[in-house]
């Protein structure tokens, strides 16, 4: 994290702006130091303020021992105290590092083997946040990517010149999406809950693509976030469409039923046949167009994915099988969520890839 955006940061459960305890430097990053209030506090390990709280902090802590025992002797007694309260609270510490080594080696895998960087995510950026998000109207905003996995959106919402874009996610993605966007000087990467944000109302544009439909309470998660916006600010996002998605409730969603459970290396080997399905239609898609049957190959199945290349479609037929639980939706329903948040000039685009773009202003 840069210096330069402490302020952008509130502690979740008082509101309080915080201190800054440095323990290490490398460059412009604090790579390791502590964040502070008069009755809280967060690490930031890796250069990712860790803004997790309850549960969440005490699991991220325990996790953290390495952190712990390397700056322990450098932190606030009252954070040395709670540190290894939490680590001594562990009953079974073999079981628990067994775990642990299990999960990492399993996000390792996954982000190593299934998501790589491409030429098309500024054009899938800009196509799941329109029609209402261009690259004209993004720059010189304040911007806010709520469950940003890898980053991606985050760094094509900040080359498009934003003053400032953060990226959030829960999970050990942030690892990736900080180090793909550390060298971006707009772009500062948090570890934190949807559920409790930990930001100031200042930003002109948040927007969450593909991650509230995988909430267990999607309707809860999205009505904490408008309390980020400024006033005038828009809220975007994008969500499974229930209406005309047979396809994904009647196949994908039994198929995810059976899958989820499997090892991700298994899962990810299986992702191939319909990835290279999809990948075949689209190759014929290309083929009829070529001889003058355009207007056909846009109706295909997977139209969509025509000019992708095969390892995105071999991404999302991963998250097909993987991801634990999804959620779909009536563009009705997501203008009530809105409604209920007190937005207002609310509209709504419906995909023919059958997903739902959502847009309303903070006043």
């Amino acid at each position: 994290m840069r210096k330069k955006f402490l302020g952008y940061l509130l502690d979740p459960i008082t509101s309080s702006p915080f201190d800054l305890v440095i323990l290490e430097e490398s460059g412009d990053h604090v790579v390791a130091g502590i964040l502070l209030t008069e009755t809280t506090w967060y690490p930031i390990i890796g250069g990712i303020p860790r803004v997790l709280v309850d549960e969440l902090k005490k699991n991220m802590l325990q996790t953290r021992q390495e952190f712990f025992m390397r700056y322990k002797n450098h932190v606030p007694e009252h954070v040395r105290t709670e540190w290894q309260n939490a680590i001594d609270s562990i009953h079974d510490v073999d079981a628990f590092l067994k775990h642990q080594k299990i999960t990492a080696e399993s996000f390792a895998y996954e982000w190593k083997h299934i998501y790589k960087e491409n030429n098309y995510e500024k054009n899938n950026f800009y196509h799941f946040a329109g029609p209402y998000v261009t690259e004209n109207n993004i720059a010189g905003k304040s911007t806010l990517d709520i469950g940003c996995g890898s980053g991606r959106f985050t760094k094509w919402a900040a080359l498009s010149g934003t003053t400032v874009s953060f990226g959030t996610d829960l999970g050990e993605s942030v690892e990736v999406a900080f180090a793909l966007t550390k060298d971006i000087e707009n772009v500062c990467i948090v570890q934190a809950d949807i559920y409790a944000m930990p930001f100031q109302n200042i930003f002109d544009l948040a927007y969450s693509i593909g991650v509230l439909h995988h909430l267990p309470q999607p309707k809860q998660g999205f009505l904490k976030l408008p309390k980020v916006l400024k006033k005038g600010g828009e809220m975007v996002i994008w969500v499974y469409n229930r209406r005309n998605n047979t396809r994904a409730l009647y196949f994908y969603e039994p198929l995810r039923n059976i899958f989820k459970t499997l090892p991700k290396p298994l899962l990810f080997k299986l992702s191939y046949i319909p990835g290279l399905g999809v990948h075949l239609i689209n190759l014929f898609g290309k083929f009829i167009e070529k001889i003058g049957f355009e207007s056909l190959a846009a109706k295909l199945p997977f139209a969509y994915y025509a000019n992708f290349p095969f390892n995105m479609k071999l991404n999302d037929a991963f998250d097909v099988i993987a991801t634990p639980k999804s959620n779909y939706y009536y563009v009705e329903e997501i203008r009530r969520w809105y409604s209920e948040a007190s937005l207002k000039d609310i509209q709504a685009f419906e995909h023919p890839e059958a997903g739902i773009t959502c847009i309303a202003t903070h006043e």
